[in-house]
């Protein structure tokens, strides 16, 4: 008899035991154990790409982009975040310093960079990649009527704002003021303020210009044009543009078409050099390959969001850009659309 009442109990206990292990298993009622193990979530990449002031163009595309390559390869773990700079040649430094994986800069200073040269004499930055072309960065020299400035020799004696320090306006505005103007630094007064501040600083009356030299249209000419404050855009002659481009063979001849500002009722002729994406050749290759053919594959849901971003097309990546190398995961890309790469920029 004892031996059945035991039995009996240590079946009531494993009939016990079998109905909780039904009931904490992790698979739904009714279905079978699947035998699968969830596919483990991607490794993040963290990518910044620095860009510039915010009244300019770098920033508010770089922000664009940000945004495209965290929706598109975020099933991959990218993690992009745009980064506002000192413009150009801090980004060039912080690629080469490995503060950041992508940079906009003025395209010849991405080459002075490579070759040691100008701004980069004692800090040569022999690993600079391009990713790939940008827009034509135009000069955009807006000045006050009250000031009397008339053409670039005006602007002595003089307030203007040549961009911030380290900046691609800054060179750019210097060189302009230096081959066109014959002016030295001493003879005019250089504020390095940001494109919105610098605006603002022209209507309060405090600055007679200033140079915006970004992709069109640019927010901080856009403002000082609808602002109160009566101002003018100075437009380059064909003689002084072959002079600039005689000393300065980066530079291209550009049109601001008359309507793009508001006031702006006549085309002004201006200069500019295209601008580019860089980065380092550490950088990983799919990495770099991935965000290249995003930004290619899903142009058609951005071009609308910047005017700058017409002129970025698959035909003009490598385009009218100085012989730096390509990193070579924007080669792969390339290669496979079929766009032919000069042997200059072959890495």
């Amino acid at each position: 008899m004892k031996f059945k009442k035991h039995l009996s109990l240590l079946l009531v206990l494993l009939l016990l035991m079998s109905a909780f292990a039904g009931c904490s298993s992790s698979e739904p009622a009714g279905e079978e154990p699947s035998g699968e193990t969830p596919a483990p979530a991607p490794e993040k990449q963290f990518v910044t790409i620095v860009t510039g002031s915010t009244g300019g163009t770098y920033y508010p595309v770089g922000t664009i982009l940000a945004t495209l390559w965290s929706e598109k390869l975020g099933d991959q773990g990218v993690v992009a975040a745009a980064q506002s700079s000192g413009g150009s040649i801090e980004n060039l430094n912080m690629l080469k310093s490995d503060e950041a994986q992508l940079g906009i800069a003025v395209a010849s200073l991405g080459y002075f960079a490579m070759t040691g040269e100008e701004n980069f004499a004692d800090n040569k930055f022999e690993d600079v990649r391009l990713v790939t072309g940008l827009w034509p960065e135009l000069s955009q020299i807006v000045v006050t009527e009250a000031s009397g400035i008339n053409s670039i020799s005006d602007v002595a004696g003089h307030s203007i704002n040549v961009g911030g320090a380290g900046s691609g306006t800054e060179y750019g505005t210097l060189k302009i003021l230096e081959i066109l103007g014959g002016l030295t630094p001493d003879q005019y007064r250089a504020e390095h303020l940001g494109y919105s501040e610098a605006s603002s600083a022209m209507q309060n009356g405090q600055l007679d210009a200033m140079n915006a030299e970004a992709g069109i249209p640019t927010s901080s000419v856009s403002e000082i044009f609808a602002s109160k404050t009566a101002v003018k855009m100075l437009s380059f002659t064909d003689e002084e543009y072959a002079k600039l481009k005689a000393e300065a063979p980066q530079y291209g001849q550009f049109t601001v078409p008359g309507g793009l500002y508001p006031g702006l009722d006549e085309d002004v002729v201006t200069v500019g050099i295209k601008s580019a994406l860089f980065t380092n050749a550490s950088a990983d290759e799919e990495l770099i390959y991935n965000l290249t053919k995003t930004m290619y594959e899903y142009h058609e849901e951005i071009v609308g969001s910047h005017q700058a971003l017409e002129s970025v097309t698959l035909e003009n990546a490598v385009v009218g850009l100085p012989p730096v190398p390509l990193h070579p995961g924007a080669v792969r890309y390339y290669q496979e659309k079929g766009i032919e790469i000069p042997a200059e920029m072959m890495p």
